[in-house]
């Protein structure tokens, strides 16, 4: 199982909730242990870095986070977190 974030998964001060961490918490919480993988860059940027673009490979987009397990690709914090529930280790 693979989590795809931007930089990490801390909340950054003064910012709303960090999709990135949202994620991790959740799959964290379920019991899971997932390989972070560090995409770097933005979204709204050209996808310049080797993470970016194995992002938009997997998902046609360039956002994160991504979970990757062995049977699906799930996109968005929200739909992460709510599989997370859903699939406990």
């Amino acid at each position: 199982m693979k989590l795809y974030v931007c930089w990490g998964t801390f909340q950054v001060p003064g910012v709303r909730a960090h999709p990135c961490r949202l994620a991790h918490e959740a799959l964290v919480a379920a019991g899971h242990a997932p390989e972070l993988v560090k995409v770097h860059g933005a979204g709204v940027l050209p996808d310049m870095t080797r993470g970016r673009r194995e992002v938009k490979r997997l998902t046609g987009q360039s956002w994160v986070p991504v979970l990757v397990t062995d049977d699906e690709v799930v996109t968005d914090s929200a739909r992460i977190v709510a599989w997370a529930r859903a699939h406990p280790a």
